[in-house]
């Protein structure tokens, strides 16, 4: 592909896809004016800024966004999470929505929804704190890698989400476990339990 009419102007689409800026990089996966050919190349980049525009883009092939789908990125897994805090009807719709990636992530965002209101319910408020941290315990109690850990921690702290969060919508932890480690954390801070025991109890709730 040469050069083309492109959002009025004659342009080499194919440079921009590879331009050293990811914010023009994101900007061509953005537009609904690029062609398929060029997204499915977006659609590999080393940005997770710019493979999130393509799943967002509704020209993008459904092959691409069916990959994207189930991208080894966690960034890119996360990249719905801010902007789907909306409500459960909405949510259910978006579930059954034609592009994968979207529909994956509305149903990640659904189990979020709930545990947050499992959490409320059970009246467990994870709160930050220096003892007894949450992503400690689930190393401690072989529940969790640590290398996994530090990049949860890592996209946390990017995307600004709680820890929980995080670890749910990449499904590096599932909702019931997740809730044990808190309500456990919880008790470990208000000295209901102590330490030495609570390995053992993670294993015995399961």
């Amino acid at each position: 592909m040469n050069n083309v009419r492109y959002l009025g102007a004659s342009v080499d689409i194919e440079a921009l896809a590879q331009h050293s800026s990811s914010q023009i990089r994101t900007m061509l996966a953005s537009s609904q004016d690029t062609p398929p050919e060029v997204l499915r190349l977006l659609a590999t980049d080393t940005s997770s800024s710019v493979k999130l525009a393509a799943a967002l883009n509704p020209s993008c092939p459904l092959d691409i966004l069916e990959r994207l789908s189930v991208d080894s990125d966690w960034s890119i897994r996360l990249g719905l999470a801010n902007q789907l805090d909306v409500c459960d009807e909405i949510l259910s719709a978006l579930v059954t929505h034609r592009n994968p990636y979207l529909a994956a992530q509305s149903k990640l965002a659904m189990a979020a929804a709930v545990f947050e209101r499992q959490l409320k319910e059970q009246k467990i408020i994870p709160t930050p704190g220096t003892r007894y941290k949450l992503g400690e315990l689930l190393v401690e109690a072989k529940e969790l890698k640590s290398d996994r850990l530090e990049i949860a921690l890592n996209l946390a702290q990017v995307n600004k989400l709680r820890l929980g969060r995080v670890l749910l919508q990449t499904e590096l932890v599932q909702a019931p476990l997740l809730l044990r480690a808190l309500r456990l954390q919880s008790l470990l801070r208000t000295g209901k339990i102590d330490c030495a025991n609570v390995y053992e109890m993670f294993a015995s709730s399961n």
